[in-house]
């Protein structure tokens, strides 16, 4: 298994355990999202993602450790340990399972275990990355014009909505937001 390590990027995902759902509302995937920058904001920058009803992809880098200690500080976490990366999604994954759990009266595991990750080695394989996890709900079926998904960073982008994203980076790498469009359409 890949040790999440500072400043490299990461292709993390996962599914519900058994293919079952993670989302059952429209506040389940906020809340998630909200979970995800409580529990991780301090320890990963984040690109992308797309979160599907019974799986999710975000695309990330893990900070340096200096600026995840500085955040760390800042936080309003209970816990005043800094942990490696896997323990704090793990810490996200829990809360969140915790919160559904209750609120659908079922019990055990959500996520499948463990979480997969990937390193992302070079630019082109970032670009096809952000491409691929904005058009995942075509994809699966969910919408037939991904951009009119509501649970992806796609009109993070597209918007210019505020947002926990580092979309300065991305679009650097996309050579800037007519080509990140166009990249988008091209890959349909």
């Amino acid at each position: 298994m890949i040790k999440l390590q500072p400043n490299k990027y990461y292709h993390i995902y996962s599914r519900g355990n058994n293919r079952e759902r993670l989302f059952y509302s429209g506040d389940n995937y906020n809340y998630f999202l909200n979970k995800f920058n409580h529990h991780c904001f301090h320890v990963f920058e984040t690109y992308a993602f797309c979160l599907m009803n019974n799986h999710f992809h975000f695309l990330v880098s893990v900070r340096r450790m200096d600026e995840q200690r500085m955040f760390f500080e800042e936080s309003d976490l209970t816990s005043k340990e800094l942990r490696s990366p896997s323990r704090h999604l793990g810490n996200f994954f829990n809360s969140y399972t915790q919160s559904i759990n209750k609120e659908r009266g079922r019990t055990g595991a959500l996520f499948q275990r463990p979480f997969k990750r990937k390193e992302i080695t070079s630019d082109d394989y970032f670009r096809k990355l952000v491409v691929y996890i904005h058009q995942n709900p075509a994809h699966h079926k969910f919408e037939k014009q991904f951009s009119e998904y509501p649970f992806s960073s796609f009109s993070h982008y597209i918007n210019e909505e505020e947002t926990f994203l580092n979309r300065h980076k991305t679009l650097e790498l996309f050579g800037g937001i007519e080509n990140f469009k166009e990249a988008h359409s091209l890959m349909q």
